[in-house]
Parts: C-alpha cells; sequence; structure tokens
C-alpha cells in the first residue's frame, strides 16, 4: 500500500511539472520583448510600394509651372517684338536724288569711342545703301566723306585698288580699338563686291587707325550724288548712293 501511494505521488509530481512548464512557456511567448526589433537590436525594414512602370510616366513627370493666372499648362503670351530702328526715308520712286555729290561732314559727339562690327550693302529703288555697323560707348560719330582720285591707307600710305570709275571716301571719326570700347572686332572681309546694277560696284575697308575708320566706295558712272546719315539703336552709319 506504502508503494503504491508513493507512486500515486510520483506521478501527480511529474503532471504538476508539466503544467508549470507549459504555463511558463506561454508567459515568454505573449512577452513584449519577444521579437521586438528595439529590443533585440535588430533594424526594421520598411517595405514600400513599387514606382510606377515607364509606361505611365506619371512619376517622372512633374507638374506643369502655374501659369500667372493661376491654370497650370496655360499658353504664355510670347514678348512683342522690337521694333525695327527708323531707317533714313527712302527718295519717292521716280523723283530725283535728295543728295548732292561735293563733300559732306558732321563732327563726332563727345564721349563717342566706336568700333565698326559689321559692313552691309543693298541695292534699293533708285540707289544703292551701304551701312556700317559700330558699338561702344556714345552713339554720335562723325564724318568725313568726298570723291578722290584714289585710295591711299592712313598711316602706311599704300594705295588701295577699288573697282569702279570714282572712288567716294569717307571717313568715320570717334572710331576706338575693340579692347578699348568693348565691342567685338569686325571679323567681316576687307573687300566687299556690290549689286552687279547698282552704283556701288565695291566697297574696300582701309585702315582704322588714330579715331578714325577708313571706307571706300567704288562708284560706277562718276561722281554721283549720295547721302550720309548717322543713326541710332542700333549705331550705324548710312551711304546712300544714286543709281
Amino acid at each position: 500500500m506504502k508503494q503504491h501511494a508513493k507512486a500515486q505521488q510520483r506521478v501527480r509530481r511529474t503532471v504538476t511539472c508539466a503544467a508549470v512548464a507549459a504555463v511558463l512557456a506561454a508567459g515568454a511567448c505573449s512577452s513584449p520583448d519577444a521579437g521586438d526589433p528595439a529590443a533585440t537590436g535588430d533594424t526594421a525594414v520598411t517595405t514600400t510600394q513599387a514606382p510606377q512602370g515607364a509606361a505611365t510616366g506619371t512619376d517622372l513627370t512633374p507638374e506643369p509651372s502655374p501659369s500667372p493666372d493661376g491654370e497650370p499648362g496655360a499658353a504664355q503670351a510670347p514678348p512683342p517684338a522690337e521694333s525695327p530702328a527708323p531707317a533714313p526715308p527712302p527718295p519717292a520712286p521716280g523723283s530725283q536724288f535728295g543728295g548732292h555729290a561735293g563733300p559732306q561732314a558732321q563732327g563726332q559727339g563727345d564721349g563717342t569711342f566706336l568700333s565698326v562690327t559689321n559692313v552691309r550693302v543693298g541695292q534699293h529703288d533708285g540707289y544703292t545703301r551701304v551701312v556700317i555697323d559700330m558699338d561702344g560707348q556714345g552713339n554720335q560719330p562723325g564724318f568725313d566723306a568726298r570723291y578722290v582720285d584714289a585710295a591711299y591707307e592712313a598711316g602706311s600710305g599704300n594705295q588701295l585698288a577699288v573697282a569702279g570709275d570714282r572712288i567716294l571716301q569717307v571717313n568715320i571719326s570717334g572710331w576706338g580699338y575693340p579692347f578699348d570700347t568693348g565691342a567685338e572686332e569686325y571679323s567681316g572681309p576687307r573687300t566687299i563686291g556690290g549689286p552687279a546694277s547698282g552704283s556701288v560696284a565695291q566697297v574696300q575697308l582701309g585702315a582704322f587707325y588714330e579715331g578714325v575708320a577708313q571706307i571706300f566706295l567704288g562708284v560706277r558712272g562718276g561722281d554721283k550724288p549720295y547721302t550720309v546719315n548717322v543713326l541710332q539703336s542700333p549705331t550705324r552709319v548710312v551711304i546712300d548712293v544714286a543709281d
């Protein structure tokens, strides 16, 4: 009997220990520290949604900038075009050219210090026009224009060959070197042909020397009437020779 009672006690102890072990195990699984990245030292990884496919393009296309009137993508009006600089009025068709063949001159304005930047030749109704574009400081170059028997380069004295029957020499004062005026240096040809049927057969650039730019116009048909005008915006000297 005593042995039977001892055996029953051992069975009860085994069952009790097993129950206690089960309770402890359940408590460990429900502990707030279990699996907590902050408690274990692991770094949490957050899963993000993959970007949209390139076929939609919505994730790569920025939102349109709002227009001044508040509507995105509204068409912007183009800036107004600048008005061209006024040109001297051309002679009326069929009328007598307003210039003359004698010497013409005008003094330069104070503070004028300009470089030649371009030379243009074109034929119009009743006259041929030569334009000398200039840039730099001031806007009032002077000039001295007259017909001469030959073209001599200032400084060197070299004679320049100029096509045509007569030579109209135009000395433009108020000229300066590009490194002084800040203007871009002229890089075009020194000899420029005129229109086939106009009064100007050729334009020959002479020396740019001691504040003066030399321009020679080879004129067909003798001493033709001409005019010289100084225009601004941009600054230029305009020479019209009657055809």
